[in-house]
């Protein structure tokens, strides 16, 4: 299965990528994703059992949105059977991203260049 994250999280019953538990693939927090991994090490992976598992738990404690992330952010039933092992990452997105980031350096880098040579045209 592949699709944009939005998509992907929506078929396997997650709250999407605002969530406390955001990935489709491991049970990582958030605020945990920013660390290097070699740093933080690997999170427990999520699998088509675990949200199944999780939802469940939701479900029985009274489908509060506010606690979703209790229960991993699991609020839906998946709507595929499809194990995520077999789910394509969303590679325009994680393009974009890596784009947006060095775009981001470059235009930093030549706005610091262009003052570098205004002060230096001022000297002349």
């Amino acid at each position: 299965m592949c699709g944009d994250y939005e998509f992907l999280s929506r078929m396997y019953g997650l709250s999407g990528a605002s969530g406390c538990y955001p990935c489709l693939y491991c049970l990582a927090h958030h605020q945990n994703l920013v660390t290097p991994l070699s740093v933080r090490g690997q999170a427990p992976p999520r699998t088509f059992e675990t949200i199944h598992a999780d939802h469940q738990h939701y479900v029985a404690s009274g489908v509060d949105k506010k606690h979703a992330q209790h229960f991993y952010n699991c609020i839906t039933e998946p709507i595929f059977n499809i194990p995520i092992s077999q789910v394509c990452p969303p590679g325009l997105h994680i393009t974009l991203g890596i784009f947006t980031k060095i775009y981001g350096l470059l235009e930093d880098e030549c706005h610091t260049l262009d003052l570098e040579l205004a002060l230096y045209s001022r000297e002349d």
